[in-house]
């Protein structure tokens, strides 16, 4: 009696999923006879099934081998009379070289227990061939090449990011060079700057001198004193263009050195012409201030 009643419930179920199995209808193919390796080609898709069934199409993680998915387009639900309709289309591409390629997508329908899948029509599409026959072997003079030798015009593209990384490198370098050897590289210009402003003076210095001791005037006296005066200023940071004779040796404490400033003043506003060897020992003074200034320097 068991064995009945079981077998009779289990006629029941296969009945009913046949029921619904004919209750869904699915269609599907090509919208076009045939494609081109690498073009997109539509494949629609449809079920017409009860209304309260859950039904379900594919969608992009389904394997649509030997067809690529590139997207799809989807309708919404019509339904009438208890009747739903579903349909889509699935736009796919192809590399495969094969002349006839098929395919065919199910539907699933979701119940609470398992899941039934209703498979479509297998159709069939067929691929365009650009070449025709392909040789083994083709002498190179005879390759169907076609030639184009005009200028293209290739647009260049700057890699901006690239440059920020190597501008940003080269300040974080500057910048540690700067803290390592900052101070030996302020030395070593202010060395130079000295060594020139002292060069430049002395030549000119030397020429008025010599000039003095050819042929003396007061002016000339008064353009080497002037030079010379200038030189210190700037060597020593000291007024010396706006001090007198006196004033410069209280300052210097100096009495030798103000000897001879009284003499050069006495050249160029009395009448003592005896003033190149005055002026002489004042390069000789502006010498001993640079040699002891650049002592600083390098020692500083």
């Amino acid at each position: 009696m068991m064995i009945r009643v079981m077998a009779l419930c289990l006629g029941l179920f296969i009945g009913i999923g046949t029921i619904h199995a004919q209750d869904v209808q699915v269609r599907s193919g090509f919208l076009t006879d045939s494609l081109g390796i690498g073009d997109q080609g539509g494949y629609f898709l449809t079920a017409r099934y009860p209304s309260e069934l859950n039904i379900l199409f594919p969608d992009s993680t389904y394997n649509f081998t030997p067809f690529e998915y590139v997207r799809k387009e989807y309708f919404p639900t019509k339904t009438v009379n208890n009747q739903s309709y579903d349909s889509a289309v699935y736009y796919l591409s192809t590399f495969e070289i094969e002349k006839l390629q098929t395919l065919s997508l199910p539907v699933f329908q979701f119940n609470d227990l398992d899941t039934i899948t209703y498979a479509s029509p297998v159709d069939t599409v067929k691929l365009i061939e650009l070449v025709k026959t392909l040789p083994d072997t083709l002498a190179v003079q005879n390759l169907p090449l076609k030639t184009n030798t005009a200028y293209q015009l290739v647009p260049f593209l700057f890699n901006y990011p690239i440059l920020m990384i190597v501008l940003g490198v080269l300040l974080v370098l500057a910048l540690i060079g700067w803290l390592i050897f900052g101070k030996k590289i302020r030395r070593h210009y202010r060395i130079k700057r000295l060594e020139k402003a002292y060069q430049k003076f002395a030549g000119v210095y030397t020429t008025q001198v010599n000039e003095i001791r050819q042929s003396f005037s007061p002016a000339r006296a008064e353009h080497a004193l002037v030079e010379w005066k200038r030189y210190m200023e700037q060597l020593e940071s000291r007024p010396y263009t706006k001090l007198t004779a006196r004033e410069t040796m209280r300052l210097e404490n100096n009495e030798k050195l103000g000897s001879n400033l009284h003499n050069v003043d006495g050249a160029i506003y009395g009448h003592n012409t005896n003033v190149v060897e005055p002026l002489e020992h004042l390069m000789s003074f502006a010498r001993e201030r640079y040699s002891k200034k650049l002592e600083e320097v390098k020692h500083g």
